[in-house]
């Protein structure tokens, strides 16, 4: 019984602390593993800069394009933003 409790607890802590994206690396794709700066049961996040050395323009992303960076941002690096402006864009393109 303790055992299971532990493992019960430690995959609750391992989802509300890890997440992860996939990044194309030499031809390969990659996933990253990172430690969130807020918990959420959201693992997969996506990284719209990982994969391209493309600059998004924030007057062309999508509305889903934008929440994407927005939840990037906020659990990976701990940064609120609306992204509201280029520059918005650009710190949450810095790792």
């Amino acid at each position: 019984m303790k055992k299971l409790l532990t493992l019960i607890v430690l995959t609750l802590l391992t989802v509300l602390c890890v997440g992860y994206y996939q990044a194309l690396e030499d031809g390969d794709i990659e996933t990253i593993l990172f430690l969130k700066k807020r918990p959420t049961l959201q693992m997969k996040f996506y990284n719209i800069h990982a994969n391209d050395g493309e600059i998004r323009q924030v007057e062309r992303l999508t509305k889903q394009e934008r929440q994407w960076i927005i939840d990037y941002c906020w659990y990976r690096l701990g940064i609120h933003t609306e992204l509201n402006t280029q520059n918005d864009v650009e710190t949450c393109r810095k790792k």
